[in-house]
């Protein structure tokens, strides 16, 4: 996704450089539907969008990012190449 707004990019672009849509070929195997999260999970946009980006920028421009990242997936899997810097 582009944003016009630099703020919008960040948070996008920082959440996709640690989570990713859990899919069989990153080592998670379906069950009944759903996937094990062997690396910790799910993880939900809001929370770490919101925990990560609150007090920085305005809670509407964080929450249309948030919106968006959920409109992909609502729940997420940490990628292996990066542990995010709220933990």
């Amino acid at each position: 996704m582009m944003y016009k707004d630099a703020r919008k990019q960040e948070m996008y672009d920082w959440f996709h450089e640690r989570f990713a849509v859990p899919s069989p070929e990153g080592g998670n195997e379906p069950s009944e539907d759903k996937y094990l999260y062997s690396c910790g999970g799910p993880y939900c946009p809001k929370d770490i969008v919101s925990s990560n980006f609150s007090g920085i920028f305005p809670a509407d421009v964080i929450n249309e990012v948030i919106r968006d990242l959920e409109r992909e997936n609502r729940e997420w899997v940490m990628r292996r190449i990066d542990a995010p810097s709220f933990l």
